[in-house]
């Protein structure tokens, strides 16, 4: 078991896309940087999932993301948005695919319309 998983972690590392993921936990706990590798086809969510605790809750078609490592987005107030290369994609992070992507930040902030 353990040599299937170090060559699926190899595999992934070889021939996958590198990728720096930052959580920004506001003033709840201190800032989180991992490198982690992506495979094609992966989406935000997938590879969020992978290195972190996330909740989600479904609203109509849309999937949002309501907590991470247990810091959990409080509706109207403050909520978790995150951003591909230092650019807002918006699109939910359960839809869109990372395809070259450099690097992922997620941001715990005020929640506000635009």
């Amino acid at each position: 078991m353990k040599l299937i998983v170090l060559s699926v972690l190899l595999a992934l590392h070889c021939w996958g896309e590198n990728l720096t993921v930052t959580l920004h936990y506001g003033d709840a706990k201190p800032d989180k940087v991992i490198e982690t590798a992506y495979s094609p086809g992966m989406s935000a969510l997938d590879v969020l999932k992978r290195i972190s605790r996330v909740e989600t809750s479904k609203t109509g078609q849309y999937r949002f993301v309501r907590s991470i490592d247990g810091v959990q987005s409080q509706i109207g107030k403050f909520g978790w948005f995150y951003l591909i290369d230092g650019e807002s994609v918006h699109t939910t992070a359960e839809n869109f695919i990372l395809n070259d992507a450099q690097t992922m930040t997620w941001i715990y902030k005020v929640e506000a319309c635009y």
